[in-house]
């Protein structure tokens, strides 16, 4: 694996897919073809059953597809990659939990590789809603937030089973561009079949919280714990839970949320320190960035190390470029 000092992240605008999209489009294509073709292309599946299931499921994402596969000018095998339908499996780490006092707020830890993640935040208005997200999967949401206030974020479920589905990052951009609260938010969850083991945490405007963990051959499980790391359920033990620190991660965070000397400031600084934060790039579990959505000012702030950070919002959005020192 390359070995990163440094990642850049941008900061984008562009309502609809455009040169803006295009241009990131051709940069990324080829680690995304290896990674299509990394089990073999007969492993995906053809491109009428992508279609096929992009119009059962997400039957309002049809024509948006349409639209990148033309603008990308793709080929047969790059369509069914843009539809994300049975992917091939990719692990993630990330720590996340929900603020719950007096302003709800959603924060963030994604650790992965650096040279795998897309570092874009892009505000987007593909349908009748405002979107600002961290992207993946060309076309997909690592967390992020709408203009009504619905924050979402995932992370690994800690499972390398892998069964007929999206990818995840496919499944909550839906979420962001046709739902407002986080009820309407947990029927499109259990609806739209996820390909891997997913945990979800949502927050709305109006402090609605909930985590559904999602599991191949398995109804979701959906609860109102305000977090969620890379194990699911109380005493599940994986090897990538192990190896993540999950379970040491998950109490570090409950100690912060349940203390009562804590702040929102200081729960969210947290995030920045061990056991949450972590350098470990090498094996693609580094901390690459934090994210925190305010609902109610419909705002975001995203850090590095360094002390650099990044403020967007709704009212205010500003394109830019940041270049961050991996320690």
């Amino acid at each position: 694996m390359t070995c990163y000092s440094q990642k850049r992240f941008q900061a984008i605008e562009e309502n609809t897919p455009g040169d803006k999209w295009l241009t990131h489009y051709h940069a990324a294509l080829p680690g995304y073809r290896r990674w299509f073709a990394s089990e073999g292309e007969l492993k995906r599946p053809s491109l009428l059953e992508c279609r096929e299931a992009l119009q059962t499921y997400l039957p309002e994402f049809v024509p948006v597809w349409e639209r990148l596969i033309a603008l990308a000018q793709a080929d047969d095998q790059d369509a069914r990659l843009l539809s994300f339908y049975c992917p091939a499996p990719y692990l993630s780490g990330c720590s996340q939990a929900v603020w719950t006092r007096y302003t709800p707020t959603l924060v963030r830890n994604y650790d992965y590789s650096p040279e795998f993640c897309e570092g874009r935040i892009m505000k987007t208005r593909w349908h009748d809603t405002a979107v600002i997200a961290s992207t993946d999967c060309l076309w997909g949401v690592l967390d992020g937030m709408n203009e009504h206030g619905l924050s979402v974020s995932l992370s690994f479920g800690g499972k390398e089973t892998v069964a007929q589905g999206f990818g995840l990052p496919i499944i909550l951009r839906y979420v962001l561009e046709f739902c407002t609260t986080v009820d309407e938010a947990v029927k499109v969850l259990c609806r739209v079949p996820a390909h891997m083991a997913y945990n979800v945490t949502l927050l709305d405007a109006y402090g609605q919280v909930r985590t559904v963990e999602l599991t191949p051959f398995f109804s979701p499980n959906v609860t109102y714990r305000p977090l969620a790391v890379n194990h699911q359920g109380d005493l599940e033990l994986t090897n990538y839970a192990m190896f993540s620190n999950s379970y040491e991660r998950q109490q570090f965070i409950l100690e912060k949320l349940y203390d009562p000397l804590s702040s929102v400031e200081s729960f969210v600084s947290a995030f920045q320190y061990s056991p949450l934060f972590t350098t470990n790039y090498a094996q693609g579990f580094g901390t690459l960035y934090t994210a925190i959505y305010n609902p109610q000012l419909r705002a975001m702030e995203y850090r590095w190390t360094n002390h650099m950070r990044m403020y967007q919002s709704f009212a205010f959005f500003e394109p830019c470029d940041i270049l961050v020192e991996l320690s």
